[in-house]
């Protein structure tokens, strides 16, 4: 049998050890043959045959001798000989019958290892050869007579093939995914920043793309199915980008829970495009689980192009990671090409947050207003819902659609969430008409066992009755938060709360959320009662989900109505309750009431801009 080399290119002349290179010299002496020889490490002691062959076969290391002239085995140590014994089944000749055979037999390159072998100054050499499923690790050496004459080469070699497969787990381990087998975070690292340094040397570099793919509702998955099934489909979706990276040449990591990053060479704009279609339009399509179930997902993914967005390793992954940022804000299951003003957007955010914490630990400006909902058979006020504002005095007045996603990417949410439980409370303790208050709270605070014993505190400190606090949470929240959310909802229910299904028909939608808990009263997007005055699906869809609610036996809240049309049309629809400027715009508390309304006035000394309330 043949073996195969796996030790690499051989080197030409010794040279100094290096760790793990094998072709490099670590022997620099010679060692003794018989004949009186010596091994350079003495001053010339010399060695009788019988006593320098009795040391051999008694040292624990395995070793050879060849005749220098035709390269055959001339001697084999009794440790050979056991070791030897091990491998039978692979050698290509009897152990027994070794001697006097040519050392070619181990080699599948016989010319190559006779022109190593036949030149002194070639030696020492080290390399590592495979025979059948073993590898060999073997040292070369001269071996010289007292006089300086070379006698012949001298094989010190050993089993190493555990030592072998350990090495090559460690790096598996070091540098690839353990679920996936695709390249963790640090290699694909370490690949883009080798390809980044050629762009920057390079006169007319070919264009590159780092893609960040991030997969969206995977986290629902790992929570409603387990962690079993999330890494099934984690494998399912590493195998369906392996292909498609393989198709465009790109190298592809996993560097997190559900993101992969795609590195792609010489390729270009229109080309990227069409990838991330592919890629979007694949992953979106419903995965079969185990349990026999089919379920959707989908990807967001994020890009960015070198040189033009940079040539830095960790600047390009940052730009890479805007986009993403972007393309989810855009609703998911997009792509996002990176922008500069997404950089700009990204600074205003950090300044938003400095400015946001500020505020929220002065208590300075920050209010719960209210807006009505209303029963749309008596017309009246059956509930309004707590809505936070925020009022800065050098921006005026802030959009809740761009401080709410900075508090919850930084945690302030849940400081928030709990300020405008308690708030709404105690303010609608002191309402005469003895209404509901609708408190929706957020999908970053929900599935974290926090939220129960803040709504608990609020009823508590405030007095109000748990029938009159209704909690409002999103299909978000439930993608999100999984069976750890629906464990929070079943114990705010416990203490006499409804909960409230809002914005549902966006998102993922799915009736599968209407029967994963009991919910109270369902809130139809004021998308769809906008978009009904000239779509008739639109008009379907809040009337079939009016259809669902009656069935269900819960209240149907359309949202954003702002005209007599859309008011007439909902009612027949079959909706039972309505909120939206038709009916009342939102209004500060009672105790807000003065300060709000010398914001809005933009009195001296209050610092208002005479901004509108958004």
């Amino acid at each position: 049998m043949t073996s195969q080399d796996i030790s690499g290119p051989h080197t030409d002349r010794p040279a100094p050890p290096a760790p793990n290179d094998l072709n490099s010299a670590t022997d620099s002496g010679t060692a003794a043959a018989p004949g009186g020889v010596t091994d350079g490490m003495t001053d010339g002691i010399a060695l009788g045959p019988v006593q320098f062959l009795r040391m051999l076969d008694q040292i624990p290391v395995a070793v050879m001798m060849l005749d220098a002239a035709t390269l055959r085995i001339s001697y084999i140590n009794e440790t050979s000989k056991q070791t030897l014994d091990q491998i039978r089944d692979l050698l290509p000749v009897p152990v027994e019958n070794l001697i006097g055979a040519n050392v070619d037999i181990f080699h599948k390159n016989p010319a190559h290892q006779r022109a190593l072998l036949a030149d002194p100054g070639n030696l020492p050499h080290r390399a590592r050869i495979r025979l059948g499923d073993e590898i060999l690790d073997l040292l070369i050496s001269s071996i010289t007579g007292l006089e300086g004459d070379y006698i012949g080469p001298m094989l010190t070699w050993s089993l190493v093939t555990a030592q072998v497969k350990a090495e090559e787990r460690i790096v598996q381990l070091a540098c690839f995914d353990t679920l996936t087998g695709l390249k963790n975070r640090s290699a694909f690292f370490d690949d883009l920043s080798a390809t980044l340094d050629k762009i920057r040397q390079a006169e007319n570099p070919q264009v590159h793309a780092l893609l960040f793919v991030d997969l969206d509702g995977f986290k629902f998955v790992n929570d409603t199915y387990g962690h079993a099934t999330g890494d099934l489909m984690l494998k399912t979706v590493a195998d369906v980008l392996r292909d498609i990276c393989d198709t465009y040449g790109a190298s592809l990591g996993r560097i997190g829970g559900d993101e992969f990053a795609v590195l792609v060479p010489s390729t270009s704009v229109e080309t990227i495009d069409i990838m991330t279609r592919k890629v979007i339009g694949t992953l979106e399509r419903p995965f079969t689980l185990p349990q026999g179930l089919q379920h959707q997902i989908g990807a967001s993914i994020g890009v960015a192009y070198s040189p033009e967005h940079g040539v830095d390793p960790t600047l390009l992954l940052s730009r890479a990671d805007m986009a993403l940022y972007a393309a989810k804000g855009a609703g998911k299951g997009t792509a996002r090409v990176f922008m500069p003003e997404m950089e700009v957007r990204l600074q205003m955010r950090g300044n938003l947050e400095g400015m946001l914490r500020e505020a929220f630990a002065e208590r300075r400006d920050l209010f719960v207003f209210y807006q009505p909902i209303i029963d749309l058979k008596t017309g009246n006020v059956v509930s309004r819902e707590a809505l936070l504002r925020w009022y800065d005095p050098v921006q005026g007045w802030i959009s809740p659609a761009d401080f709410i996603p900075v508090a919850e990417e930084t945690g302030l949410i849940y400081e928030l969430d709990e300020f405008v439980l308690s708030t709404a409370c105690a303010e609608a303790a002191k309402w005469e008409d003895e209404v509901t208050v609708a408190v929706n709270v957020s999908a970053a605070c929900l599935g974290l066992n926090r939220l129960p014993a803040a709504v608990s505190r609020a009823l508590e400190q405030s007095g109000l009755p748990g029938a009159r606090l209704n909690v409002e949470v999103t299909e978000t929240a439930l993608m999100q938060g999984g069976a750890d959310a629906l464990r929070d909802l079943q114990a705010i229910r416990a203490l006499g709360v409804a909960i409230c299904l809002d914005d549902f028909g966006t998102g993922f939608s799915s009736l599968a959320h209407l029967r994963s808990f009991p919910f109270d009263k369902i809130k139809i997007d004021g998308s769809f009662v906008r978009d009904g005055d000239t779509r008739a699906d639109c008009d379907a869809i809040v009337s079939a989900l009016a259809q669902l609610g009656a069935t269900l036996g819960v209240d149907t809240v359309a949202e954003g109505v702002e005209t007599s049309q859309q008011h007439q049309r909902i009612k027949a629809e079959g909706c039972t309750q309505a909120q939206g400027f038709l009916f009342g715009h939102p209004l500060p508390g009672g105790m807000d009431v003065n300060r709000v309304n010398e914001l809005v006035a933009g009195r001296p000394g209050a610092g208002g801009m005479g901004h509108p309330i958004p």
